[in-house]
């Protein structure tokens, strides 16, 4: 499907105990060389996916593939949790619905802590799907937006922030947070792509190093673009396609399809950029 090499920044894993070996199989044939396995710890609204120790489990059988994103429960945990999720092993840090907004400053300590071992963050934005239990967690979609991000990148200028699914649906927040923060990263995961146009994503994100508005650090605003699935391992290749068609309606440059898919995300993780 693609002729460069693919990082999934954004998959849960699947509760089968075989899903590790699934995800691993169906990688190879889509050409996917890193994927991130982000924890949600059960009891926390999403109970569905495997939390810390499940993920820690799964990027240990596959350490070649598989890297794990730590769930930090904010309102619960503190900076002492990033410090263990590290020594686990772990790559970086999810966060998912914050007892508060996400640029409370009560939960700075934990993103100091985050910049500090070189953890990237991975946001949920936006909208989440409402489930038949959990309804103990208070679930406030507003503590959520994409707009909380700008405040926590500014304070922490080297946390490296990706935000899931372009903050839907409050879109423009997430595109204009990602052109003044150079620390900050998009996927466009979720339904977006089911129910958005390619114009719709083009006209979002228009900016390159020419603008007059630009970017402070001269980044094309697809380089703020990364590939994230967030779909069962046997619906990936259909992501890849969603993709694949809003980067060729847009007309994007090779060099920018490549960021996509691969470039932008190797840089994230600290891996080799051909």
């Amino acid at each position: 499907m693609s002729d460069t090499p693919i990082i999934d920044m954004h998959h849960h894993l699947g509760k089968e105990p075989d899903y590790a070996d699934r995800l691993a199989a169906a990688c190879e044939r889509l050409g996917i060389i890193r994927v991130c396995l982000v924890a949600i710890e059960p009891g926390c609204y999403l109970g569905s996916f495997g939390g810390n120790d499940a993920v820690e489990r799964a990027f240990k059988q596959h350490p070649d593939l598989m890297l794990g994103f730590g769930h930090v429960r904010l309102g619960i945990d503190g900076p002492q949790k990033v410090s263990e999720l590290k020594d686990r092993g772990f790559t970086g840090l999810k966060f998912i619905v914050p007892a508060r907004p996400y640029d409370d400053e009560s939960f700075f300590p934990i993103y100091e802590r985050a910049e500090e071992l070189g953890m990237p963050g991975l946001f949920h934005l936006g909208i989440v799907a409402r489930q038949e239990e959990g309804h103990h967690v208070r679930v406030r979609c507003h503590y959520m937006r994409p707009v909380h991000l700008d405040a926590i990148a500014r304070t922490f200028p080297r946390f490296t922030i990706i935000g899931a699914h372009l903050g839907n649906p409050w879109y423009e927040e997430a595109a204009m947070t990602a052109r003044w923060n150079p620390n900050v990263f998009f996927d466009l995961s979720g339904s977006t792509l089911k129910y958005r146009t390619p114009q719709f994503l083009g006209e979002l994100l228009w900016w390159d190093s020419t603008t007059r508005y630009g970017s402070p650090d001269g980044s094309h605003a697809w380089e703020k673009i990364v590939f994230g699935s967030d779909v069962e391992y046997y619906e990936i290749k259909d992501v890849l396609h969603d993709y694949e068609v809003v980067m060729k309606a847009n007309h994007l440059r090779p060099d920018l399809r490549s960021a996509v898919r691969y470039r932008t995300a190797a840089r994230i993780l600290g891996l080799q950029v051909g």
